[in-house]
């Protein structure tokens, strides 16, 4: 053995040497690797009623924080469907006898979801069904001989395949494990055998299962008490073990027994500004909607040409619904006139485009649809016929929401809140201190149709209070795309502006949300200089203040806070907490900010990373702002508002739509 190198702590390879050791660590614990985490077998918790098991574990990354290496650790759930992709297809070809029909239904449900191949453990994406072939496929092995795949699975892991007619699903699986398996020699995909894999996650109808999420949160929504206990006691149980201190002696590594305690500050509470009144919110909580329930909105849009759209079984509910929107929206400052009411036969999506195709037309302020359940292919028919092909402002409805008893002023409310904000109406507002700035939110989401493509959603404030917006949908399909739209989106939304001001923004910044660790750079050597040409090329001599952040929902970081009353207890951290030191990194401007409360389980912190800044603005204000932008949202939320717009602009475009909007409905919110 000799010395080959040194690896430095800023090093990609001293990090994937620290995480390795972790993962040695891991396996020194008893937990095993399902996919990139590490999960207790031995504790599994079997959920028999919905044949699902819960494995819990680990995630964990290492990485320098402001000079000090160290270990983020959190707990994670891996949810393991006990269906096979086998059971399925066998399902849905039993239940459809259209071979064609059956082939389509099968690919809708199970192209993009995450199978677990319990014989190796390891997780794959599936990407496509190849019903041309089935087990008996021959595939070359690396000395150049055939191999079927029923042989590589009895010779490699002991496993007889029951049936060898079913066809094969293709995957793309690791790097690693491309150089193992079974695979397509051109393009590196691999071929798996459906009674083999199994589904993890939940599928859409059991996220709408109330009872099955009730009694799931209880093992993945864990409250800052119990979290805190189990990661200490990960650290504990590592430590105590004789092979984990040999393994941290051998590195010479030291662990802390305690997790890192810093100290973070949080900011006031804003106050919210109605046409007539401006409100305070409880700071613990940041909900201000029960206040907001019989206040005048900033600006008011009424309902005067409008049609509701419902099926011969709905005609009560409809009624009642129209009746306590008219007497929720009055004290809005909403005048709301008595709508057509379209009652149809029946239920049927052609039922409902036909009459939409009839009754829209461009005078039109709303179409209300009020479905009798939540089918996705009436809904995504019905939005594409509203925003691309008629476009107009709709509100889908369930008829079952709006006969729950006794809350159908509740629904109404919330709904009256809505049409007004998709009309283009402005409901509230918050103190933004500069009155020329414009604030831009990006959000992406992969098409549903077409894996090679996704969904842009990019949303521009227009006034001075941030509260009307130009949102614009980019299709890409590649890099060249991405460029190309965002200077038109850029360029239209900064005419726009000029359009509703008479003037340009002084200050622009733009939160960009959707973007992982490895894309970072082609935002900062693409995106950005977009943007900034576009701006340059606005109006001679016109030099905006541009700022661009990048916006992380998914980190793994969680903080806790003594619970003032108890100081032996932990609580999340109030609303408005900003940390952005010791656990920041050290050539990022970064923080971390909680801006909602969680009422359940440990809140989860965003990360916001300016990797450009020629605002002019002090951190402390950067970070005001931020947390004021976003009270845009009935509550506070994760993320900017116009981040939550973008995301829900790009997801309508991509799950339902898969076009661009129609460009009338650019200064409205139709997508909320």
């Amino acid at each position: 053995m000799k010395r080959t190198s040194t690896a430095s702590p800023e090093s990609p390879e001293f990090f994937h040497l620290a995480n390795l050791i972790v993962r040695k660590l891991l396996e020194i614990a008893g937990l095993k690797l399902l996919g990139r985490n590490y999960y207790s077998f031995d504790k599994k918790i079997e959920l028999d009623r919905y044949k699902l098991t819960l494995f819990p574990g680990f995630m964990t990354a290492v990485n320098v924080y402001e000079g000090q290496l160290m270990i983020n650790v959190d707990l994670s759930t891996k949810v393991m469907n006990k269906q096979t992709v086998y059971s399925i297809l066998m399902d849905k070809f039993n239940r459809i006898n259209d071979t064609k029909q059956a082939q389509d239904a099968s690919l809708k449900e199970l192209v993009g979801q995450i199978v677990l191949t319990p014989y190796n453990n390891e997780t794959y994406k599936i990407l496509d069904i190849a019903w041309d072939k089935d087990p008996n496929f021959q595939f070359t092995k690396r000395d150049g001989t055939q191999q079927s795949l029923c042989q590589y699975y009895q010779e490699k892991y002991h496993v007889k395949i029951k049936d060898v007619q079913q066809p094969l699903i293709t995957v793309k699986g690791s790097k690693r494990m491309a150089k193992r398996g079974p695979k397509k020699e051109e393009s590196g995909v691999i071929f798996l055998i459906p009674e083999l894999c199994c589904i993890t996650g939940i599928s859409d109808s059991m996220r709408q299962d109330f009872s099955l999420m009730k009694e799931m949160s209880t093992y993945t929504h864990v409250g800052p008490n119990e979290r805190y206990q189990q990661l200490n006691g990960f650290l504990n149980d590592i430590q105590k073990r004789d092979e984990g201190r040999k393994e941290l002696s051998k590195w010479q590594i030291n662990l802390d027994k305690e997790l890192v305690q810093l100290t973070g500050r949080t900011m006031e509470a804003e106050s919210i500004i109605y046409k007539d009144r401006t409100i305070k919110y409880n700071p613990l909580e940041a909900d201000w909607s029960r206040d907001g329930r019989s206040l005048a909105h900033l600006s008011a849009k009424n309902l005067d040409k409008w049609i509701v759209i419902y099926s011969q079984r709905d005609s009560q509910v409809a009624h009642s619904f129209v009746d306590s929107l008219y007497k929720v929206c009055t004290p809005f400052g909403m005048l709301v006139d008595f709508p057509e009411m379209i009652e149809l036969p029946n239920d049927r999506s052609e039922t409902f485009i036909r009459a939409i195709e009839n009754k829209a037309h461009p005078q039109l302020d709303l179409v209300c649809c009020i479905l009798t359940n939540n089918r996705k292919d009436r809904y995504d028919a019905i939005k594409k016929v509203l925003c691309v092909d008629c476009p107009v402002p709709s509100q889908m409805l369930l008829s079952k929401t709006l006969q729950k008893p006794g809350q159908l002023m509740s629904v109404a409310t919330k709904v009256g809140i809505q049409i007004n904000a998709k009309l283009g109406g402005e409901i509230w507002a918050v103190q933004i201190p500069s009155k020329t700035i414009m604030v831009i939110g990006i959000d992406t989401y992969r098409d549903s149709q077409s894996r090679s493509s996704q969904m842009i959603g990019f949303v521009a404030s227009i006034n001075p209070t941030c509260t009307r917006y130009y949102s614009r949908v980019i299709e890409q399909r590649s890099s060249k795309d991405l460029i190309t739209g965002f200077k038109s989106c850029m360029q239209s939304a900064l005419q726009k502006y000029h359009q509703v001001n008479g003037m340009l923004p002084a200050k622009i910044i733009v939160y960009r949300d959707g973007v992982t660790d490895f894309q970072l750079f082609d935002v900062i050597e693409n995106e950005l200089p977009a943007i900034n040409e576009t701006c340059m090329k606005a109006q001679e001599g016109y030099d905006p203040k541009l700022g661009m952040i990048i916006v992380k929902k998914r980190g793994s970081a969680r903080f806790f806070a003594r619970d003032p009353r108890n100081n032996r207890q932990l609580i999340n951290p109030p609303p408005g907490t900003i940390i952005d030191h010791t656990v920041t990194n050290q050539e990022w401007y970064d923080f971390y900010l909680i801006s909602q409360m969680a009422r359940q389980g440990t809140v989860a912190p965003t990360h916001f990373n300016v990797i450009w800044d020629r605002t002019g603005l002090k951190v402390d204000h950067m970070q005001r702002l931020t947390h004021k932008l976003c009270h845009f949202w009935p509550g506070t939320i994760r993320v900017p508002g116009v981040c939550q717009y973008a995301h829900k602009l790009a997801f309508l475009a991509a799950q339902s739509l898969h076009t661009q909007p129609h460009e009338s409905l650019t200064d409205k919110l139709f997508y909320l």
